[in-house]
């Protein structure tokens, strides 16, 4: 007499189904994960400026107007690695302010396209050729 084996695995089904749900998490995850990355990527270029911002402070204190050349920082200019690295700094007179303009590597991979930061003394000005851009990636 034979006596029958229950067998143990996955079915077909089962594992279609497993497959599918990881499909799904893996669409809803992955744009997600690319968004919190360029809004990383974003975070070199604000960090820039705040260092630039105390630069400009202490030059327009000792010699009366703001610097026109990024390299009036003490620390030195940083070389991007996620923008260009020539960030074009604008000085001007303590009622005018400052504006410095960083622009984002155009062949680095970025769902967003191109985009261009520009800060100045009194506020920040993001533009870009994608409108989600400027939702997702500027801080809140």
């Amino acid at each position: 007499m034979r006596v029958k084996r229950q067998s143990r695995g996955f079915t077909l089904i089962e594992l279609l189904v497993v497959v599918l749900i990881i499909g799904i998490l893996a669409a809803v995850g992955v744009p997600q994960y690319f968004k919190v990355v360029e809004k990383g990527r974003v975070a070199e270029a604000v960090a820039y400026v705040g260092t630039l911002r105390r630069a400009q402070d202490r030059y327009c204190l000792f010699k009366g107007a703001y610097g026109s050349d990024a390299n009036i920082m003490d620390t030195g200019v940083p070389n991007f690695k996620y923008f260009s690295n020539a960030a074009s700094v604008v000085g001007g007179s303590p009622t005018t302010g400052w504006t410095v303009t960083i622009t984002r590597n155009a062949g680095a991979p970025t769902n967003y396209g191109a985009y261009t930061v520009t800060f100045n003394s009194l506020t920040m000005v993001f533009s870009s050729n994608s409108a989600n851009a400027v939702n997702d990636l500027l801080p809140q």
